[in-house]
């Protein structure tokens, strides 16, 4: 990402209140890239995010370059690379017991109840169908049959929401620069 701050603008800034104007970097200007472009499934690779992989190392294997990273950052809506990007092994039960006090009260405590619309299915080629499930209230829960319900811990809970994070799309290298220009252009210029 050492190059990626240079696209945006500088401003002049007085901390101490003395007219004593520093130049800095304007790290507010923003960008998102098109929900239309970041859905069009022919300039996008599915990926795995596996232990070890952070976004410089991805853009090292992907594109060649680790600069890159800020790509796969904002194609992916990341904002804070450390708790936006998954953990893995150590680092999520050290996550967990500093969130929860232990990975035994983490387990044992509730985090939702769930009614089942319906089941995960896997079709015949391989197709996964996910679960539908909506959240109730525990006395809903305790009226359900034992198939049509699930209680989910804060565990649990956790693991889906890291599990879903491992989940990233790493945009058609043929594309890299024609987005890399126009993100440098409107972070540079505002338009």
């Amino acid at each position: 990402m050492s190059n990626y701050f240079s696209y945006f603008p500088t401003v002049f800034q007085d901390f101490t209140n003395n007219n004593n104007l520093i130049e800095v970097t304007n790290i507010l200007r923003r960008f998102k890239v098109k929900d239309s472009l970041q859905n069009r499934v022919d300039i996008y690779y599915d990926y795995d995010i596996q232990v070890g992989d952070r976004p410089d190392t991805i853009a090292e294997k992907y594109y060649g370059d680790s600069s890159y990273a800020w790509v796969i950052l904002h194609y992916n809506d990341i904002v804070d690379p450390i708790f936006d990007w998954p953990l893995f092994n150590y680092d999520f039960e050290e996550y967990i017991r500093g969130k929860y006090g232990s990975i035994a009260s983490a387990q044992a405590t509730v985090h939702e109840y769930r009614r089942i619309l319906t089941q995960q299915q896997t079709q015949v080629d391989g197709t996964v169908i996910p679960e539908r499930y909506v959240v109730v209230d525990e006395s809903t829960y305790n009226t359900l049959d034992e198939i049509n319900k699930q209680s989910i811990s804060k565990w649990d809970y956790e693991v889906e929401l890291n599990d879903k994070k491992t989940k990233i799309r790493l945009l058609d290298k043929k594309y890299l620069n024609k987005i890399a220009g126009e993100i440098e252009d409107i972070l540079r210029n505002g338009v």
